[in-house]
């Protein structure tokens, strides 16, 4: 334990963390992480195969090209379909085959009519990319909800349709952060989870509901997810395991990519001495 004098944080900052994180969450869902399937409910058909985004001018937008499995289905009609959105987002960590978290909306999907359309809603990422690659043989198309919930291990989050435009405002690249958490050692990343789980880092927890497939886990910690502020792992010691959020160091300059693999350095620096890994309580 470290000997330095330590205030936990206070439930207002855990709440506030948590809240910050979850809409980062869902902004990037939005914009494209994970995978989405739509359900035409009242066809009783699912579409699988599209790649979604949100455009610059803050729509959720589809992409699909029409194969002959599914190109004479309701999907690819020409009317507005009333739709089911699910988009699903597993952890960074891909041996742990854990679910992160899903995004539920329900809406209407209407494919776009011509390449003017297209070129209208200022498509980015990877649906910009689908588009130049592939040509008129994919069919974009815009869905519009009043209402999107997010399920995670907390459970249920509401959010308007105004986060769909949110989603649109591109952030720095996490990529080097996430390269550099996943190639930390499994008894650093426990570390870093006991920390926050003993308050001697500030951070965020939650009890992970343990799937039976789970007992084959044999690493004490697992990167679950990274974003600009925040490093989320997956803590496990024996038939017992955590969801843990730690925030990130703030940078004192404009945030860069490589801004979060210096903090996350930097709070690996700050480790209080740890004892040797034991079964917690």
């Amino acid at each position: 334990m470290s000997s330095n004098p330590y205030t936990p944080p206070s439930s207002a900052f855990q709440a506030n963390l948590r809240a910050d994180y979850t809409r980062s969450l869902t902004r990037r869902m939005l914009a494209g992480e994970g995978a989405i399937e739509l359900t035409a409910y009242r066809a009783g058909e699912r579409l699988s195969s599209a790649v979604h985004g949100v455009s610059r001018s803050g729509q959720l937008v589809i992409a699909d090209i029409p194969n002959l499995f599914h190109s004479l289905g309701t999907f690819h009609g020409a009317d507005d379909i009333e739709v089911r959105a699910d988009i699903v987002k597993d952890s960074a960590d891909h041996t742990l085959g854990l679910r992160l978290a899903s995004l539920h909306l329900l809406g209407k999907l209407r494919w776009c009519r011509n390449t003017t359309e297209v070129a209208a809603l200022g498509l980015q990422g990877q649906l910009a990319d689908l588009v130049h690659d592939v040509g008129p043989r994919v069919r974009v198309g815009v869905v519009s909800t009043e209402r999107i919930l997010l399920h995670d291990c907390s459970g249920v989050t509401a959010y308007g349709a105004a986060i769909v435009a949110e989603a649109a405002t591109a952030v720095p690249s996490t990529d080097a952060l996430n390269d550099a958490v996943l190639t930390t050692a499994a008894e650093t990343l426990a570390d870093v989870a006991d920390a926050v789980l003993d308050d001697e880092l500030p951070g965020w927890t939650e009890r992970l509901d343990l799937p039976g497939a789970t007992g084959l886990v044999t690493d004490p910690a697992h990167s679950v997810d990274v974003d600009q502020h925040c490093v989320t792992v997956a803590r496990f010691t024996g038939d017992q395991a955590w969801v843990v959020q730690v925030p990130l160091p703030s940078p004192p300059h404009a945030v860069s990519a490589q801004d979060g693999v210096i903090a996350w350095h930097h709070l690996l620096d700050s480790l209080p001495t740890r004892r040797t890994l034991a079964p917690r309580p």
